[in-house]
C-alpha cells in the first residue's frame, strides 16, 4: 500500500516539475532573446574597402644598344675603270750643274789637297787597359798566378813530453808572408795540444820568395801544414 501512495504521489508531481521548468526557461532564455537586434548584413563594401592597391610597375627591360655600323672607308685604290686613258707624260730627270774647278791635286806623301780633302787622320792609339785595384790587405795564394815558393826551411823540434807519450799529428797554420817573404804572423787554425808551440817556432823560421800580383810585390794569406811523425 505505501508504494502505490509513493507511485501516486510521484506521477502526480513530474508534470508539475517540468512545467516550471519551461517557464524559467522561458523567462531566462526566450525572452532576453526577443530583444537582441540581429546585424544586417553587408549589402555593399566601403570605398576604402573596395580601392585596389595600385599595382607594382613591371621591372623595365634592358634597351639593347645596337653600334651603328661606320661607313666603308673609301679604298685607295679605284676601283671603277677610267673612261679614258691619257697618255703618260715623260719627267726630265734633274740637270746636275758642271763646274771647272779643280778639285785637288795629288801631292807625294800628304795626300790629296783640294777642296773636301785635308791630311790623312792619325792612327788610333789603344787604350790601355784599366789598372787591377790595389789589395787592401793580404792576397790569397789561390788567386795568385804562381804561389809563393819556400826558400828557407827549418824542421821542427819534437817535444819530449809528446815523445815520451807516443803522440803524433798534424798541426794547420794560417801564415801571413810579407813582401819580403818572411812569416809575419801565424794562426793554430787545427791543434795538437803537445805539438802546437813546436809547429809556430819552427814555421816562423821559414822563408819565402816574393809573390807578384798584376806586376807588383805583395803579402799573401796562406795554410801551413806541419806533420809530427815518430821514428821507428
Amino acid at each position: 500500500m505505501a508504494h502505490e501512495g509513493l507511485r501516486s504521489h510521484l506521477s502526480g508531481s513530474v508534470p508539475i516539475s517540468i512545467f516550471v521548468h519551461l517557464v524559467v526557461l522561458l523567462v531566462l532564455v526566450v525572452i532576453p532573446l526577443a530583444d537582441v537586434v540581429l546585424p544586417v548584413p553587408i549589402t555593399s563594401m566601403p570605398s576604402y574597402v573596395l580601392a585596389a592597391a595600385i599595382p607594382v610597375p613591371p621591372a623595365p627591360v634592358p634597351r639593347t644598344v645596337v653600334a651603328p655600323t661606320p661607313a666603308p672607308s673609301p679604298s685607295p685604290f679605284p676601283i671603277d675603270a677610267p673612261k679614258t686613258i691619257e697618255p703618260e707624260r715623260l719627267v726630265d730627270p734633274p740637270s746636275i750643274p758642271t763646274t771647272d774647278a779643280v778639285v785637288g791635286s795629288i801631292t807625294g806623301v800628304g795626300g790629296v789637297e783640294g777642296a773636301g780633302f785635308g791630311p790623312p787622320a792619325p792612327p788610333v792609339q789603344p787604350v790601355p787597359p784599366p789598372e787591377p785595384p790595389k789589395p787592401q790587405g793580404p792576397v790569397r795564394v789561390a788567386v795568385l798566378p804562381e804561389p809563393p815558393r819556400k826558400i828557407v826551411d827549418v824542421r821542427p823540434v819534437y817535444p819530449e813530453v809528446a815523445r815520451v807519450a807516443r803522440k803524433e799529428g798534424m798541426v794547420i797554420l794560417e801564415a801571413v808572408i810579407d813582401l819580403g817573404g818572411h812569416v809575419t804572423q801565424l794562426r793554430v787554425i787545427r791543434s795538437e795540444p803537445l805539438l802546437d808551440q813546436a809547429a809556430v817556432d819552427a814555421v816562423r823560421q821559414w822563408r819565402y820568395s816574393p809573390s807578384i800580383y798584376y806586376g807588383k810585390p805583395v803579402s799573401v794569406l796562406m795554410t801551413i801544414t806541419v806533420r809530427f811523425t815518430l821514428q821507428q
